[in-house]
């Protein structure tokens, strides 16, 4: 009753806590995938090119501004991944964000 959903990345050889992967075989045993997209939404559509009904592609933005991440651009980012084929969003590590990057992801989310 699970929904299993892996952290990958688009580009094979990558390595790391996105691991490289074909977008179509990871497509076909796995309910879905959490993109990396902070500061470039595209790995998501090779994903969604191999995408099939009910597949869950997440698009990861870190909110944290002292970890990279860029609050004040959410909106947009979103917007940009949802373009792109994203069915979800996921906030990396806004439990670490300080007040002025929650703020900025409210308003962000506000507007979605």
């Amino acid at each position: 009753g699970f929904q299993v959903l892996l952290h990958a990345d688009p580009v094979s050889y990558h390595c790391g806590a996105n691991a490289g992967v074909d977008p179509a075989h990871i497509l076909s045993v796995a309910d879905g995938v959490v993109v990396p997209c902070t500061g470039d939404p595209g790995p998501v559509a090779p994903f969604a090119r191999e995408s099939r009904e009910g597949a869950v592609l997440a698009a990861n933005l870190t909110v944290v501004s002292g970890m990279g991440g860029s609050p004040g651009t959410l909106a947009a980012d979103a917007d940009a991944a949802r373009r792109l084929g994203a069915t979800e969003l996921r906030l990396y590590h806004a439990g670490l964000a300080s007040d002025a990057d929650l703020a900025a992801v409210r308003s962000a989310l506000a507007g979605l």
